[in-house]
């Protein structure tokens, strides 16, 4: 049934309002400082030293000394994502940026056929990588290729959604994984997949055990996320905080929960420091929602004294503009009239 007028307004209000809400509270979750590192970074394993640690070959992306494969439509315009690196000895250097690569071209499967698009990548392989790398790429090229075969027929997945159900579904894959690579080519190409999956899981058991206070849930997850891949957690953290957040947010107030809980459970999840940055902004939008809500009375009173609309929407811009000072809160203050024209409640 196609949206009226009416409901696409009240669509792209929302959905603006909810994204300024969230965006805020995900700034506020944000650390002070903090390191970030590439996603690109070589895995060294355990048997690796700094002694024997690969030397990187002192050289910008690597260029081009063969012809490129032409693109598909939906990748053309686009720079080709594939971050590949070789070591002073001329060796492939094991790193996620292969699989990013080989991802990005699979990216295009319908534009392309499956064999045109493992065309390209032995293409740009062979035109991009020293004869010496190149064996080592093409190699795990066919192990991937093998592996996402086998990965589509390995039979229907559980549809609940439970911890265990998912479990089950985890280990298997990576189970099969561990029969095209090895741990080491495992670990780089499906290591942060894997660690997120598994934060999943555990998450959900955590949430799901009722034995918990809101306060102990936030800090068992708080420790699931430092436990994370530090590339992947300082990329996903914000994101994970401000989903638990909500959630932990609306058990405790559903309930009748204090503030003094609301902030301990804050504390145990992001920190002192964002936990006091996120009260301030609970006594923030309770002094805006009072003004707002003082504004839309004296505003009803408008609609109610004046029958001519002209007059009406002068007043009302009038009363906007003297309960509001800033064109930021004016704008603001429109998405809450629309929304309690629609009676809907924030």
């Amino acid at each position: 049934m196609p949206f009226s007028a009416k409901q696409k307004k009240i669509f792209v209000v929302l959905t603006i309002l909810i994204c300024l809400l969230a965006v805020s509270a995900i700034w506020l979750l944000k650390p002070t400082a903090s390191t970030t590192a590439t996603s690109n970074t070589p895995v060294v394993t355990p048997a690796q030293t700094a002694a024997n640690a690969p030397t990187l070959r002192a050289q910008s992306p690597l260029k081009a000394h063969g012809p490129l494969p032409t693109l598909a439509p939906s990748l053309q315009g686009t720079q080709i994502d594939c971050p590949l690196q070789v070591d002073a000895q001329g060796q492939l250097v094991l790193t996620i940026g292969i699989r990013n690569c080989f991802d990005y071209f699979l990216s295009s499967l319908g534009e392309k056929t499956e064999a045109q698009l493992i065309a390209d990548i032995r293409l740009y392989l062979t035109s991009t990588l020293p004869p010496t790398a190149l064996p080592y790429a093409l190699k795990l090229l066919d192990q991937y290729i093998a592996y996402m075969h086998a990965r589509t027929q390995s039979g229907p997945q559980s549809k609940t959604m439970t911890p265990d159900s998912l479990q089950v579904i985890v280990s298997a894959q990576k189970n099969l994984r561990m029969q095209f690579f090895t741990l080491a080519e495992a670990t780089v190409f499906f290591g942060n997949e894997e660690a997120y999956d598994q934060y999943t899981i555990d998450q959900m058991r955590i949430n799901a055990d009722k034995s918990l206070t809101a306060e102990q849930k936030a800090a068992k997850i708080a420790g699931l996320i430092d436990h994370l891949p530090p590339t992947l957690a300082d990329s996903v953290r914000p994101l994970m905080q401000y989903a638990e957040l909500q959630q932990l947010t609306k058990d405790i107030k559903a309930r009748g929960g204090s503030a003094e809980e609301l902030h301990q459970m804050r504390e145990s999840l992001v920190g002192s420091a964002a936990a006091g940055r996120l009260d301030q902004l609970d006594v923030d939008n309770a002094s805006w929602q009072q003004q707002v809500d003082g504004y839309l009375s004296a505003r009803e009173q408008i609609k109610a004294s004046y029958s001519d609309p002209v007059s009406q929407q002068n007043a009302i811009t009038a009363l906007r503009n003297q309960t509001f000072s800033t064109p930021e809160q004016r704008l603001r203050a429109q998405t809450f009239e629309t929304m309690h024209d629609s009676n809907i409640k924030p």
